[in-house]
């Protein structure tokens, strides 16, 4: 269901936190912090309300809130997906790869991925075209430095939030 800007400035404290509570995958205190500034002018100064507040957080919160994320692969994958994950990776066919070398690679890419980083490899699906976007995507930022890519990383977590905020408010 998508609410109008006015409906959400007409939430209260609570339902906006509940509306919002997985934009920033399983991290609900977004959703806190930001409904403290209710009511928006804009749809884009609720937006910039929540990018801001990821964007104050010191480097240890962002790295917890990136291993929040859930893998790609779902065998790798110890929890089960929020409904917004699972949407967003079937979007680019991660849940119906049948190749069986794409999936070899894939699955080698984010193993070697979390081996180097030890954690999740998180992207903005809903920006990939296919499977091969992927696992291009992987190979590349392996080259990264651990510090690089938890920045990378961090600004995918944003892409994905802005895309689920725009999910949830006509705009």
């Amino acid at each position: 269901m998508k609410f109008t800007l006015e409906e959400i400035n007409q939430l209260e404290k609570v339902e906006f936190e509940e509306v919002f509570k997985n934009v920033v995958e399983c991290f609900p205190d977004a959703a806190k912090n930001v409904s403290n500034q209710a009511p928006f002018a804009t749809f884009f100064a609720l937006l910039e309300a929540f990018m801001q507040h990821l964007d104050q957080l010191d480097p240890m919160k962002k790295l917890e809130i990136v291993k929040l994320h859930p893998h790609l692969v779902p065998e790798i994958n110890k929890t089960n997906l929020t409904d917004e994950s699972a949407s967003e990776q079937s979007t680019v066919g991660l849940n119906r790869i049948t190749s069986e070398e794409k999936k070899v690679i894939l699955r080698a890419s984010i193993e070697n991925y979390w081996k180097k980083f030890n954690f999740p490899f998180v992207i903005c699906v809903r920006e990939c075209k296919s499977t091969d976007d992927i696992i291009s995507a992987v190979q590349e930022r392996l080259s990264r430095t651990p510090e690089e890519e938890v920045q990378v990383a961090f600004e995918h977590v944003k892409k994905i939030t802005s895309l689920r905020i725009a999910d949830i408010v006509s705009h």
